[in-house]
């Protein structure tokens, strides 16, 4: 359903909903430290297998809570998937992924090798998960029938992919688990990390907020969250010491870049600011840009110097004072129009503020949709991808005129949704998805939502990618800016419950048998990540169950002001 859904592209092959969602979300708790072992802030307890030799076993646990426990098969998957997630990055920090873990040191005056590192931080989410499923179950939550739906139906993605490359099934989860792992094991971890998830879920969306409170907290940190918008010009000049340019011609050439930049200053419009641009570049072609390498003439120009132009305007640029432009942009005495020129090594930069420091106030949309997957009407008599396409839309015409002969209430819609809907991700809250910004959907159901023209009450029936979606329009959602507030202050509130929560529950590594994981080899570990592909889209527009991402001072424009575009005087 998302467009760019920020976790999409990091599913597991069994952690396709719950696992990466849960590991996201609990991002920053716990606190962890890669130069100590013993980072966690849990209560925490390590002890030995004493199987009496030095064998052990395979399905052995690693590690424990009071009523949940991780066998070795799963944490040696989480252990290499973190391992191939980070060793890329790890590199740069000294890693030889040629060498064992074990013989190779992050820090070697205190005796910390790599795979402590790895293993430390698969300890920190082990430790999340047996908190969270400990938590869960105090508090009376558990998994209902919908939830365990959702796991089979991920079950079945693994053996859909096994089957479409020609592999038996355990062989399969053999090649992408590694040793040891069983069908039911697979099973019991995808029913503690749901579980898992769903308390975190219930928590982290309990806490409320006041319009007085969500003002504070934008007072109290409102650097975070403002933007600028201004142009932006850059004159360039062959730096003083250029060995190939002799003194005068430098010094020349720098007067007149320095005159264009003044010049450009004195605009008191952005369509003037513009058009001096164009003025200056159509006088000056060969400063513009050409995919062949040769001079532009006529319509030719006119387009490349139109790009030009769409690149000189920052809009949303967020807020810094670490460069000289942003130390002026954001100014408390900034007003709108004002210009300045700045100069640089071998440029002078034109500035001029179209919209001085705000913050976003853009509305998001709350809309409530039913989904008809066209792979969900396959069947022998409809085997082609048309005739499913066809039973697909059958089917939404036929449920939309339902509706429509009833109350046509957004009750009745909601119901509906619960119903019929092929989006678990909105399923059970009536299709609903609320603060929906400005391309987050796909397209088509994009466009529907964000129409001008559109009422509260508007319905109709858009086509995606997804398949046929029947649209409820329920109203304006809360402006941007409240969002990123909204979600830092969940975050915040969260990962106080959540240190209460660890310091209230024991977990216990069996260390032994930590310590016994073997890393793969690197030629192994590309079958750790799974093919996003063979995960069905009832998996896809689960976005709604995971942790809002952190949005707060995320420049849509994060250029630094100073290398933007250019000419040569």
């Amino acid at each position: 359903m998302f467009n760019n859904h920020p976790f999409r592209k990091r599913l597991l092959v069994i952690a396709a909903v719950a696992s990466l969602l849960l590991s996201a979300a609990l991002t920053g708790c716990g606190s962890s430290d890669n130069n100590n072992n013993n980072n966690t802030e849990s209560k925490t307890e390590s002890s030995s297998v004493n199987s009496g030799s030095q064998t052990i076993a395979a399905d052995a646990v690693a590690a424990k809570s009071d009523n949940f426990e991780f066998r070795k098969p799963i944490v040696s998957f989480l252990f290499n998937n973190t391992y191939t997630n980070r060793q890329e990055y790890a590199a740069y920090q000294g890693l030889d992924v040629t060498k064992n873990l074990k013989e190779q040191y992050y820090n070697e005056e205190q005796g910390i090798t790599w795979f402590d590192v790895f293993m430390d931080e698969t300890k920190l989410y082990l430790q999340q998960i047996l908190v969270l499923c400990e938590a869960a179950k105090e508090d009376g939550v558990a998994l209902d029938d919908t939830d365990l739906d959702n796991i089979e139906i991920t079950m079945q993605n693994i053996k859909s992919s096994a089957q479409s490359i020609g592999m038996e099934f355990d062989d399969y989860i053999l090649s992408v688990f590694g040793e040891g792992i069983t069908e039911e094991m697979i099973r019991d971890y995808a029913k503690m990390t749901a579980l898992a998830n769903k308390y975190y879920t219930q928590v982290y969306n309990g806490y409320t907020y006041t319009d007085a409170e969500y003002e504070k907290y934008f007072e109290e940190n409102k650097t975070s969250y403002q933007y600028a918008d201004f142009l932006q010009y850059n004159f360039s000049f062959a730096p003083s010491g250029d060995a190939s340019v002799d003194e005068a011609a430098q010094k020349a050439a720098k007067e007149k870049a320095k005159a264009y930049a003044d010049n450009l200053s004195q605009c008191h419009t952005a369509e003037e600011f513009k058009k001096y641009i164009k003025d200056y570049l159509t006088k000056n072609p060969s400063l513009v840009s050409s995919s062949t390498g040769s001079e532009l003439s006529g319509d030719e120009l006119t387009v490349a110097i139109d790009a030009e132009l769409d690149h000189i305007a920052y809009e949303k640029y967020a807020y810094e004072v670490t460069s000289n432009a942003g130390k002026w942009i954001f100014d408390l005495s900034r007003k709108n129009l004002d210009t300045t020129v700045i100069e640089n090594a071998n440029s002078y930069t034109v500035l001029m503020v179209t919209k001085t420091a705000y913050r976003d106030e853009t509305v998001t949309k709350n809309v409530r949709h039913i989904l008809f997957t066209p792979d969900s009407y396959k069947s022998d008599s409809a085997a082609t991808d048309d005739a499913a396409n066809a039973a697909a839309l059958a089917k939404a015409n036929e449920v939309y005129d339902s509706w429509k002969a009833g109350e046509q209430t957004e009750e009745a819609f909601a119901a509906l949704a619960s119903q019929f809907s092929d989006d678990t991700g909105s399923k059970a809250k009536g299709g609903l998805y609320e603060d929906v910004t400005e391309g987050q959907m796909v397209a088509e159901f994009n466009d529907w939502l964000f129409d001008s023209q559109r009422k509260p009450g508007d319905t109709g029936i858009v086509k995606t990618t997804y398949g046929y979606h029947i649209m409820y329009f329920v109203g304006d959602g809360d402006p941007a800016w409240q969002l990123s507030v909204d979600t830092v202050m969940r975050k915040t509130d969260f990962e106080e419950t959540y240190q209460s929560l660890a310091e209230k529950y024991t977990i216990e590594y069996m260390d032994e048998v930590l310590n016994s994981i073997q890393e793969m080899e690197a030629e192994e570990t590309s079958a750790i990540t799974y093919d996003e592909s063979s995960v069905s889209s009832q998996s896809d527009a689960s976005a709604e169950s995971s942790v809002p991402a952190e949005s707060t001072a995320s420049a849509e424009s994060s250029v630094p002001a100073e290398s933007a575009a250019s000419a040569t005087a």
